[in-house]
């Protein structure tokens, strides 16, 4: 995908849904450490109603220690990244900034020298989980030695082509759909700008580079990147160093980790997705737009719902359909004339702006396409009938239907039918149809489609105020009892 530069496909990921579903994943992420810090041995889950059943189910696990422990990691964590924010910006307190890198590795450390001096992992409570004694404090363990094995030969031969492709792609799909999405919030959250493109790139070969050594798929992983995000990671060399650092580790370092407890990493990610809750987006997005207030709420409620495949599949499809929906039904204005200027603008808008006798002036806001033009024609049909009706109440008689070109960009065959039977339509009943602003992409369309004949040359204007004063000459020579010919 990358390598096609299809990065594109990405911006129909908005900001709505990244949002919703960041809160959400943070939301889980950070439920699936509590059994860190309450010292609870429970499966995993992927949805929150089987977090929270499987906790309240195993509170008579509860361990004070391990809560008493955890909570100080946690607070110790907040505690030095408030000091880092608040004080860091100072130039005297420039230093502090760094605090914020060291508190992960200050609360490790500390983990690793207490477990060590007291011994508390081979302490137990009394209680038996599992056929087993539960440790005061639990321990990581023994961590396996060594470098993953090189499996290139695993590649060939494959078996179940078809199956394994179908399963190939979908994973794909979620993979991107969340790197991506984690990738935009933090891009959003940092104020700096993503290079879709690029990240496929380098998914694509960390992938590929995994492979070579039985590694799992590699996704942009929201715990660590919430937690490189929370201690001030801003660039690829911090991936690197920490790449650098997790190999020398499983070479030479893991027996110093055997004793660290449990509870510390629990409380390094509870601490580092905390920061990306981002529940003002909600509260802004209801003051804002209620259609993207839906999108976010969609996302959030079925990612801590069902789980954070299925709420990134389903955000990304709400968010496809809001986009259908806009482009199916697009704005169409009527226009009127501002007093004392020839700027055209909405009539809802501008309830001041002036109604000019014999024409309809209307504005569609959008490129006119197979996909919008049935909705287009409904509109425009009803409005035209509607305006006639009622302007022949008030002794108008609608002359000329003028049409504001300037924000479509462009017209399929579709569109060009349409033009064409309109046309005759208003014919029929006496009307003209007046084009202003076409763009030149449209205008050599009706050229070549010869609608531009049909429609008259002299129908056609570079803007709505020459439009508008071309159909006022042509009433008023009307009306001075001439019949005018073009």
């Amino acid at each position: 995908v990358g390598l096609l530069r299809m990065g594109w496909v990405t911006n129909f990921l908005s900001h709505a849904q990244v949002s919703g579903f960041m809160t959400g994943a943070a939301i889980l992420i950070g439920l699936s450490q509590v059994k860190y810090i309450l010292g609870l041995t429970v499966p995993r889950s992927d949805r929150i109603q089987d977090y929270l059943q499987t906790i309240f189910d195993n509170l008579w696990q509860f361990n004070w220690a391990e809560f008493v422990m955890g909570m100080s990691f946690i607070f110790l964590l907040f505690a030095i990244k408030y000091v880092s924010q608040r004080y860091g910006e100072l130039a005297a307190a420039a230093r502090l900034t760094f605090l914020k890198a060291l508190g992960p590795l200050s609360v490790c450390i500390l983990s690793i020298v207490l477990m060590n001096i007291f011994k508390w992992y081979d302490d137990t409570t009394g209680l038996v989980i599992n056929d087993k004694q539960q440790p005061l404090i639990a321990q990581i363990g023994k961590i396996p030695k060594g470098l993953p094995e090189f499996t290139v030969g695993w590649w060939v031969p494959l078996y179940d082509t078809s199956r394994q492709m179908v399963l190939a792609v979908l994973i794909c799909f979620i993979d991107i759909c969340e790197s991506i999405s984690i990738a935009k919030a933090l891009a959003q959250k940092n104020k700096y700008q993503l290079n879709a493109t690029q990240e496929l790139r380098g998914l694509g070969l960390a992938n590929l580079a995994g492979a070579a050594f039985q590694c799992y798929t590699t996704t942009g992983s929201f715990s660590r990147s919430a937690v490189n995000n929370s201690v001030g990671a801003k660039t690829p060399l911090a991936n690197f160093v920490t790449g650098i650092v997790v190999m020398l580790t499983l070479l030479v370092l893991t027996p110093i980790f055997t004793h660290m407890s449990s509870n510390v990493q629990g409380a390094i990610i509870i601490v580092g997705v905390a920061a990306l809750l981002d529940y003002p987006e909600f509260i802004y997005l209801w003051k804002v737009n209620k259609l993207d207030f839906v999108v976010w709420n969609v996302a959030f409620l079925f990612t801590i719902f069902l789980g954070v495949e299925v709420g990134i599949i389903v955000s990304v499809c709400v968010s496809l359909l809001l986009v259908i929906y806009k482009i199916a039904f697009p704005r169409i204005t009527t226009l009127g004339k501002l007093p004392g200027s020839t700027v055209y603008r909405s009539t809802k808008m501008y309830p001041n702006a002036e109604v000019q006798p014999g024409m309809l002036m209307l504005r569609i806001d959008a490129p006119i396409f197979f996909a919008n033009i049935e909705s287009i024609k409904q509109f425009v049909r009803e409005k035209v009938a509607f305006s006639k009706k009622r302007r022949e109440e008030m002794g108008d008689h609608i002359r000329f239907v003028i049409i504001d070109m300037s924000p479509v960009t462009d017209i399929d065959s579709s569109a060009m039918h349409f033009l064409d039977d309109f046309i005759d339509e208003l014919a029929s009943d006496g009307i003209e149809l007046v084009l202003a602003n076409p763009s030149q992409q449209v205008l050599l369309a009706l050229k070549r489609s010869h609608l531009v004949k049909k429609i008259k040359e002299d129908n056609v204007h570079v803007n709505m105020a020459d439009a508008v004063d071309h159909a006022a000459s042509v009433l008023r020579h009307e009306q001075a009892g001439g019949s005018y010919v073009i």
